[in-house]
């Protein structure tokens, strides 16, 4: 057996915690539970240890404990550490409640101020040293990945390599970004609202260990143009206004290539996992990429798809 509960009411006992009460668990193999300890609650992380068969790639312990580190270090808000056994895969953090970005802005919180502190995160992440070690976002199957609109929204994995060539074209014509720490997965889901914070701190950071040092516009796209939940356009512009065009060329093409990923990860997450929870944001990413094809960078990338008979306007059923 994977997990091992006797184990874990041994790790949160030890520490003096109490009522353990499970919480759930994300897309990784970790999962969530609240403890309490002289009334005040931390959340339990169960996961595997680095070296495990079973580790989600993106998700080591390790990488937790020091990006959350150097996130605090740094003056913004991570969740503290107060008990780690890696050697287990446990982890005791800072209970950060359960008033994510999503749920206030479904409650009525002022959207404007709420994105205008997240795109404040960024632009403090993008002025600070990284921290050493960070994998390459170009590297990564993060990147590699939008390739998955063919094989598997499009069903056409004969036209990779062309496709890939389109790309590369497309971003011939761009200056490379520069590059800082990218958070690969900032969008309200995993930033929640900690108003009894001041300044940054507001903005409780979750889900970081999978970090990248990659291009500046990505983390901004992924939280402007969220696969999981709209925005207003005003809003979007509001914040992408005051950066200069080959900064927003640069951006159209990050965000353009997530959803490309995303279009067809969540396809393959349905076909290999049965859960077909993710298929509902396929319209919003179809209404993304139609945008995106009506800016003249993409214009090439229109073209391709028009003539490989991709058509992203008609309904489908996956």
């Amino acid at each position: 057996m994977l997990f091992n509960q006797d184990a874990l009411d041994a790790f949160v006992s030890a520490h003096g915690y109490t009522h353990i009460t499970p919480l759930g668990k994300d897309s990784s193999i970790r999962r969530y539970y609240r403890a309490q300890k002289n009334e005040k609650s931390a959340i339990v992380m169960e996961s595997v240890p680095d070296n495990s068969p079973h580790m989600t790639r993106g998700h080591k312990l390790s990488d937790y404990l020091r990006l959350s580190a150097w996130l605090n270090d740094n003056g913004l808000k991570a969740p503290e550490i107060y008990a780690a056994d890696e050697k287990a895969g446990y982890l005791i953090l800072e209970d950060f409640g359960d008033l994510s970005f999503k749920k206030a802005l479904e409650q009525g919180a002022n959207a404007h101020e709420l994105y205008k502190l997240a795109a404040e995160v960024l632009k403090k992440l993008r002025a600070i040293d990284p921290p050493a070690n960070l994998p390459e976002y170009y590297d990564s199957h993060v990147h590699a990945n939008h390739r998955f609109i063919l094989d598997y929204y499009a069903q056409k994995p004969e036209y990779v390599e062309e496709y890939l060539q389109v790309w590369k074209d497309i971003r011939r014509d761009v200056p490379c970004p520069e590059k800082c720490f990218q958070h690969i997965d900032f969008h309200v889901e995993n930033l929640m609202f900690l108003p009894d914070e001041k300044g940054l701190k507001q903005c409780g950071i979750l889900d970081f260990q999978g970090a990248m040092l990659g291009p500046v516009p990505y983390d901004l796209a992924n939280l402007l143009e969220d696969a999981r939940y709209t925005i207003e356009k005003d809003i979007r512009a509001d914040i992408l206004a005051p950066y200069d065009e080959q900064f927003k060329a640069q951006y159209r093409i990050l965000a353009t290539q997530f959803h490309c990923r995303c279009i067809g990860q969540f396809i393959k997450i349905a076909n290999e996992t049965g859960n077909k929870t993710y298929l509902a944001h396929i319209p919003r990413l179809e209404g993304y990429i139609l945008e995106a094809l009506e800016e003249p960078i993409l214009e090439p990338l229109k073209a391709f798809f028009a003539r490989i008979g991709v058509d992203f306007s008609s309904a489908k059923a996956f």
